[in-house]
């Protein structure tokens, strides 16, 4: 149990951000800016919480945004 605690609580770097979530550079910079996923800047790199990129991927996505990445 502590062992998986402190496995949640390891910050992911940019790149394994994009691999764990399986998207580009990108796409991950668009989620951080749109507010849709929470990024936390250590000196001049990101980190980033795998709970973080785990709610991320739960959360619906409104229709408008589906409809406009559409077109």
């Amino acid at each position: 149990m502590v062992v998986q605690m402190l496995q949640e609580d390891v910050l992911l770097t940019f790149k394994e951000a994009m691999g764990y979530l399986r998207v580009s550079r990108s796409t991950l910079y668009r989620l951080m800016w749109s507010g849709q996923l929470t990024g936390h800047k250590v000196g001049s790199t990101w980190r980033f919480y795998r709970e973080d990129l785990r709610a991320c991927v739960g959360r619906e996505v409104p229709m408008g945004t589906v409809s406009d990445s559409v077109n």
